[in-house]
């Protein structure tokens, strides 16, 4: 593939979750050097956490791996972030994972080993789907879900990291709950937290931020409304 195709991936952020590791290390000399972020996981789990912890706007998977499929993974992901993008590989080129990689979400599914040249492929025609629009949350808040920035009144506004993580998912689910779960989940690794500990960090982000509208739902959770012009 040409160069100057090429560089059309150097705004991207890729994972790449495989748990071979030739594999990976081949991945990683095809794709790394064009990319704007480059991360890898070794299996679901390991990818979960990368995802966690990173923007990520395309991640490619292979399904059989230890511990947590892709697909297991996929399901984990997509119920935190429902736009997530996704490329599914796997050695098994089957109806069934084919049909099942598009259930869960996948945009392409390649065939293993790899082909360098269609995994670019499969990448430049998957970054046609990100999310390029800015979204205006009140009169002086504008956020770049792409870039996951936040602008107030046109200067990038930065929160503390797990306010940051706070914000985003509610984000990722815009107009729709998230649950206490959701955000013990992507936020806290997993350990419960105290209720009043979430409100006050999201009491801190209001404040933050102005008038945008973060609505609690009684025992369930939180919502971001959209800003209505008023």
């Amino acid at each position: 593939m040409h160069i100057t195709t090429l560089n059309l991936l150097k705004h991207l952020s890729i994972l790449v979750v495989e748990d071979d590791e030739i594999a990976r290390m081949m991945i990683a000399q095809g794709i790394k050097p064009y990319c704007e972020a480059y991360y890898e996981a070794k299996d679901g789990l390991e990818g979960l956490e990368v995802f966690k912890e990173h923007r990520v706007d395309i991640i490619v998977t292979d399904i059989h791996m230890p511990g947590i499929n892709g697909f297991e993974m996929m399901k984990e992901i997509l119920t935190l972030k429902p736009s997530q993008l996704f490329i599914v590989m796997t050695s098994f080129d089957t109806d069934k994972n084919l049909i099942s990689s598009i259930h869960e979400g996948a945009c392409s599914f390649l065939r293993k080993p790899i082909d360098i040249k269609e995994l670019q492929t499969a990448l430049l025609m998957t970054s046609g789907r990100i999310e390029q629009t800015l979204k205006q949350l009140s009169p002086d808040i504008t956020i770049d879900s792409r870039k996951e920035v936040i602008y107030k009144d046109k200067e990038p506004i930065f929160l503390t990291h797990k306010n940051h993580k706070i914000f985003w998912l509610l984000c990722y689910n815009f107009g729709r709950l998230v649950t206490y779960e959701m955000f013990e989940d992507y936020v806290y690794d997993g350990e419960a937290i105290n209720k009043s500990v979430l409100h006050v960090a999201i009491l801190r982000i209001k404040q933050q931020l102005g008038k945008i509208n973060i609505e609690n739902v009684t025992n369930s959770g939180y919502v971001l409304k959209p800003y209505s012009g008023e």
